[in-house]
Order: structure tokens, then C-alpha cells, then sequence
């Protein structure tokens, strides 16, 4: 392979998380041993939440799969979409667009598998979490999904839009509400299953185990385009 393409934009700071993050993984000593990459940052494409909840919203998956055959004509060989809301149009996706596309929510199901866990937090969007994304990918592993309830899960919806979307600091102590439930649940270790979130934790370490759907999705990156550092192999912090 060697171009990597991005449908980026949702949000811009997360795509910039991403790209920093397949940067930081790659094993390389000069400018030339990094990885090509063509990126489509569209920040206009309509919110995937507001459209999953609500189908008389805009649909945002025309707009993804333009950005998506623009990177084809473009040169990638393979896609990946640092949005994990935008999962729900997978299968759309990939029918849609002239070359394969990543799927981090089934890449992060299986890396959890090989771990041998068996019961997984998940913080996401409300969107995310009504597909039902984590929970089938999850079960197909015979892993089970834990989600916050209905307070805990405001709380991560405001984390989302209202600290990282709006541009300012993350509330830590409603970050730290929403993990704690879930350890008490019996959450062993707990996704991040928004790219807001991600770059969330990177404003400061939570202090329970966490896997971040990004870093999954990078690490493919790296893997399949040069070569990963290896301190990048266990990804649970």
C-alpha cells in the first residue's frame, strides 16, 4: 500500500488526534519512511448523532461517501474514517466507495478478544450506543457491552459536545462519574468509543483502564502501511 486516505471532519480536532497518533506510532527516522496520506476534511458533513435518533434529520452518508470515492481518485488504497459514529455507515460505505474502508469498532472488539476480557465499558454517543455497534461486536466476540445509564450518559454527552466539540477543557469529574459506574458494573476495561473522547484522556490519564478506539484504528494504519513502534503493541493504558 501506499497512500492512506482520510474522511475527516467529524470533528476537526479529533482528526488532527488521529493524524498525530499514526505520526507518533510510526517507526520511522527520516521524513520519507512516514506514511502517505490524502485527507478529505469535511466539517460540514451533518452530526451522524442527530441523524441516527432522528431520520428526518439530514443524512450525512451521501457527503461521506463523496469524501470517500474524492480519496480514491486521489490515489489511497484504504480508508479510515476517525469518526466512530460514522461505523454506522459501514457497510453503506463500503459498498459505496471504490476502495476498502477500516472498521475500528470490529478491530477493537477483536483486539479486547485476544485479551481475554469479558465484560466492556462503553462510553460514545448516544448515536453510537442506539446502533448498537459495540454490543454486536462485542457478543460476536462473547464479550458483553456495559453502558452507562441515562445520567452517566448525559454526562458523556457533554463531555462530547459541550467540553471537546465547543473547544474547551474536559469536565474530569463527570469523566470520572461515568468510568467509575461502569467499573461498579463490572466493566473490566472501558472503550472510548468517540474520537472526542480520545482526545479527551489526552488532555489528562483517566484512572481507570481505558482502550481508545483511535489508537486501535491508527495501529492498523501503521501496520499495513509502515512499520508500528513497539511500544504501541499493548494499547490498554
Amino acid at each position: 500500500m501506499s497512500k492512506l486516505g482520510i474522511i475527516g471532519g467529524m470533528g476537526p480536532m479529533a482528526t488532527i488526534y488521529f493524524m498525530r497518533k499514526i505520526i507518533d506510532m510510526t517507526d520511522a527516522k527520516t521524513d520519507q519512511e512516514h506514511i502517505e496520506i490524502a485527507v478529505e476534511h469535511c466539517p460540514s458533513i451533518a452530526d451522524r448523532t442527530a441523524y441516527i435518533l432522528d431520520h428526518t434529520k439530514e443524512n450525512p452518508l451521501p457527503a461521506i461517501i463523496r469524501a470517500g470515492n474524492v480519496l480514491a481518485d486521489a490515489g489511497a488504497c484504504k480508508i479510515a474514517i476517525p469518526c466512530v459514529t460514522a461505523h454506522y455507515f459501514h457497510d453503506e460505505c463500503c459498498a459505496q466507495i471504490r476502495i476498502p474502508v477500516y472498521n475500528g469498532v470490529d478491530e477493537t472488539a477483536g483486539y479486547l478478544h485476544r485479551r481475554d476480557l469479558h465484560k466492556i465499558g462503553v462510553m460514545a454517543t448516544t448515536g453510537t450506543v442506539h446502533t448498537g455497534l459495540f454490543s454486536r461486536a462485542l457478543a460476536d466476540k462473547d464479550m458483553e457491552a456495559v453502558y452507562p445509564d441515562a445520567k452517566m450518559q448525559g454526562y458523556v454527552m457533554d463531555i462530547i459536545y459541550d467540553d471537546i466539540k465547543a473547544g474547551r477543557p474536559v469536565d474530569r469529574d463527570k469523566f470520572e462519574a461515568v468510568a467509575a459506574a461502569l467499573k461498579k458494573d463490572g466493566a473490566q476495561v472501558i472503550i472510548l468509543g468517540c474520537t472526542e473522547l480520545s482526545v479527551a484522556v489526552d488532555q489528562y490519564h483517566p484512572d481507570a483502564p481505558c482502550i481508545d478506539v483511535l489508537d486501535v484504528l491508527s495501529r492498523c494504519c501503521v501496520r499495513d502501511f509502515a512499520r508500528l513502534k513497539s511500544e504501541y503493541e499493548e494499547l490498554i493504558r
